[in-house]
């Protein structure tokens, strides 16, 4: 095989392992949305700061790597509450600009309170799968690539098991259809808006614990570039559509990994926006439609 096409061909396995991070991310996006029709742009802030608490007991005590990992989903629900009870909860019905309007202060008061934390300096976080790639066959694996991978193919097993074969997720997708024929047969709007908020927010832990293990650090810049990626995956795999988020990750990662080889690292974030204009212009509702998760 000529060495161009090998070269191609890993690019193509990074973008899809590290693509599915991206879909974890829109996923995120897209269940919120789907459940609530309201966009929460705290959700990259979340990430992040489920990230940063599990630096805490590695500092302190220097524990092992799934203790870290269950320290960022405990960290990003707590922060996943507050966002909840700040940016949604109260806030009257009718008035549509008001949550992404509070989010996006959120996302703010989060990221300023890591940078004054941190000295806005990145801190250091553990490699617990090592840095050295894996063989497989002619190409070179990266073991966090893969590890983002196996862990994205866990989680949304778990959510699709989740929406489809448990009472939670028949009243989510209730709400997410009918939320006024879902209340007058018994459903709790409240209760299923908080527990979808623990259920992303709880992914949301996962996914700031493998995108800083990928990176090597953790860095209070990362809240917007979450937040970035995450709009981009929802839009372009439809709002509304987990099936869709999954899709768009994909195909993000694979674009970004090929653009980076072909182009330089420096086309990777533009590449991403231009992909967000394309598919507004050319297909509004997105590459699965608007659909409910």
């Amino acid at each position: 095989m000529p060495r161009i096409l090998l070269d191609a061909t890993e690019q193509l396995l990074n973008g899809l392992m590290y693509g599915s991070l991206y879909a974890l991310i829109g996923g995120g996006f897209t269940i919120l949305f789907g459940v609530m029709r309201k966009l929460n742009l705290a959700y990259g802030s979340t990430i992040m700061a489920g990230a940063y608490v599990s630096l805490i007991p590695f500092y302190l005590f220097g524990v092992p790597a799934w203790v870290m990992l269950l320290s960022s989903i405990a960290g990003a629900v707590a922060v996943g509450f507050l966002v909840e009870l700040v940016c949604f909860r109260f806030l009257r019905k009718g008035h549509e600009l008001a949550p992404l309007l509070t989010t996006i202060g959120m996302l703010i008061v989060i990221d300023e309170a890591i940078v004054h934390a941190t000295g806005a300096v990145g801190l250091e976080y553990a490699r617990p799968f090592g840095e050295e790639s894996l063989a497989w066959g002619p190409f070179l694996v990266r073991p966090d690539y893969l590890a983002i991978l196996v862990a994205a193919l866990v989680c949304f097993s778990l959510i699709f098991f989740l929406i489809h074969r448990t009472r939670l997720g028949r009243a989510m997708r209730a709400v997410a259809e009918r939320p006024q024929a879902a209340q007058i047969l018994g459903v709790s709007l409240r209760r299923i808006n908080v527990l979808t908020f623990a259920l992303t927010s709880a992914l949301a832990g996962v996914i700031g614990f493998f995108a800083v293990v990928s990176v090597g650090a953790a860095r209070p810049e990362m809240a917007v570039w979450l937040t970035g990626k995450g709009l981009v995956v929802t839009v372009l795999g439809g709002l509304g559509s987990l099936r869709g988020a999954i899709l768009g990750g994909l195909l993000l990662g694979v674009l970004e990994f090929e653009t980076m080889w072909f182009l330089g690292t420096s086309y990777r974030d533009i590449l991403a926006f231009l992909l967000l204009f394309a598919i507004l212009v050319v297909r509004p509702a997105g590459l699965a439609g608007a659909r409910a998760t």
